[in-house]
């Protein structure tokens, strides 16, 4: 699960504007010879995201992150030096990569389907009467669209039968942005089973915490401060966490921490 992001928070670096301008008046042949002006926009699109990717929330420490023009620069020329069409990418979900373990090709590339491919842009004014198939960060109803089975898989939120476009647009976007690969899976895996090994210990030590036991106490408030850090904005996978965390919501002070973490 992606998270939502503010775009309102990237700041461009001092100069910047006056260096895509020259970009674009070089015209639409010379577009990838002005590589280094969003390249420039990379640590500040990493800082809004706290060092993840936009589409799967993994820090990739060791992957070639990229700036993914979320329009792709081939099919939008007008479009390749606006920064509110980048997004900071691992090479899972920005690069066409085959998940050898399950022997799916997965990655955006080039791809930009549309829900009505006649409505594709032919320029900067005609993009916002396109309706997008894949998922944006920046929208803040869009993430929510992607949900996960018990399994650690990604799947569609809402059924084709009564929801088609959003079904369609949630399973395009985890095959595009490859979010079922094998090794995001088994990160979910892990972090399922850290959070219910810990929600079972702070189960078992709540009614405790009524004696007045220091030790129990601390050891309370310690569960409780590792499962806020997991879901909080900064961590991997937050998104994901936050959901397995509403699972137990049934406990009072789970609740306590999805409403005060963010």
């Amino acid at each position: 699960m992606m998270r939502v992001l503010n775009k309102d928070l990237l700041e461009l670096p001092e100069g910047w504007e006056e260096r895509a301008q020259a970009a674009r008046d070089a015209g639409p042949s010379e577009v990838d010879s002005h590589a280094s002006v969003w390249q420039e926009c990379k640590p500040h699109l990493k800082k809004i995201s706290h060092d993840k990717c936009f589409y799967c929330e993994v820090t990739q420490v060791r992957s070639d992150n990229a700036v993914d023009h979320f329009r792709p620069k081939k099919h939008y020329p007008w479009s390749a030096f606006d920064p509110f069409n980048y997004r900071f990418a691992c090479t899972y979900c920005n690069s066409r990569r085959k998940d050898i373990e399950n022997g799916r090709t997965g990655g955006k590339g080039e791809y930009f389907p549309l829900l009505v491919e006649d409505m594709r842009a032919t320029c900067c004014e005609e993009e916002c009467n396109e309706a997008p198939v894949l998922l944006d960060p920046y929208k803040p109803d869009e993430p929510a669209l992607i949900d996960f089975g018990d399994d650690g898989r990604p799947i569609p939120a809402y059924t084709k039968e009564e929801h088609s476009n959003r079904h369609r647009r949630a399973a395009e976007s985890i095959r595009l942005y490859h979010l079922d690969h094998q090794d995001l899976v088994d990160k979910r895996l892990a972090l399922a089973a850290e959070i219910t090994r810990i929600v079972n210990v702070t189960i078992r030590q709540f009614p405790k915490t009524e004696m007045g036991d220091p030790d129990i106490d601390a050891s309370f408030k310690d569960n409780i401060r590792k499962l806020a850090t997991l879901i909080c904005q900064e961590s991997e996978l937050s998104s994901f966490a936050r959901r397995m965390l509403d699972g137990y919501r049934d406990n009072a002070w789970v609740q306590g921490i999805l409403r005060t973490v963010n």
